[in-house]
């Protein structure tokens, strides 16, 4: 028969398991499953249950399971819509829980006017990020013109850098894109820095991803090494 007296010293084994890995999600586990024990420990073991234990242990497992859940939705993509999964594919530096909430502070938007919806201006302050999630914008740089792919970040650099943008961009009628504030977005990561910084990684490299790419020119473009010092003062 089974020594009922060992769900303690399981429930204290898995106590001290709990104290001594440094990944919270198995801590948070670790707790549970000794609370568990602790749990049928109190009901079967005396003479009658201790119902206050039992339920001081449940409110205990509770709270354990809220942080859990938290943890949980930080370290994967569940209750993200199917385009904000595709979306976070272009977030490489950011972790699901940081993305959130990127992608609380987004807007989605599809161009709609014939003529071409304006993105930035030449020479004018940018006060929004946009990201390109379907479709080819134009890009317009001191009167040469050259087509940026979906895929790519726009005003990245005067988002980072806080001037104004060098280029006119364009996107033309049924472009899906993706427009974040630009002050949200710095108050975001100045409550929370280490996104911000992931933010400034993640624009680096997309600047660092146009520069190494050649990108076909229309006829009225220069070589490809003009077009990558366009790019860099996109």
């Amino acid at each position: 028969m089974l020594d009922v007296s060992l769900l303690i010293h399981l429930g204290a084994a898995l106590y001290i398991a709990a104290f001594l890995v440094r990944d919270e999600l198995w801590l948070r586990v670790l707790v549970l499953a000794g609370s568990g024990f602790y749990i049928l420990y109190y009901f079967l073991f005396p003479a009658e249950p201790l119902w206050d234990a039992i339920i001081t242990s449940l409110i205990l497992v509770l709270a354990n399971l809220i942080v859990l859940a938290q943890i949980i939705l930080e370290r994967t993509t569940l209750r993200l819509s199917g385009e904000e999964k595709q979306l976070f594919d272009a977030f490489e530096t950011l972790a699901p829980g940081q993305f959130r909430h990127v992608a609380k502070l987004a807007q989605w938007k599809t161009a709609t006017d014939p003529d071409g919806t304006v993105m930035t201006r030449e020479a004018e302050p940018s006060r929004a990020l946009f990201y390109v999630f379907k479709g080819v914008i134009s890009v317009d740089k001191s009167g040469r013109q050259f087509r940026l792919p979906e895929g790519n970040f726009v005003g990245e650099i005067a988002y980072v850098l806080g001037r104004d943008t060098t280029a006119t961009t364009v996107a033309p009628e049924g472009v899906r894109y993706v427009e974040w504030s630009a002050d949200a977005l710095r108050k975001l990561s100045k409550k929370k820095p280490n996104l911000g910084n992931a933010i400034t990684a993640l624009l680096t490299r997309d600047l660092a991803k146009k520069l190494s790419t050649s990108y076909r020119p229309n006829s009225a473009m220069p070589a490809n090494s003009e077009t990558e010092k366009l790019l860099a003062d996109a």
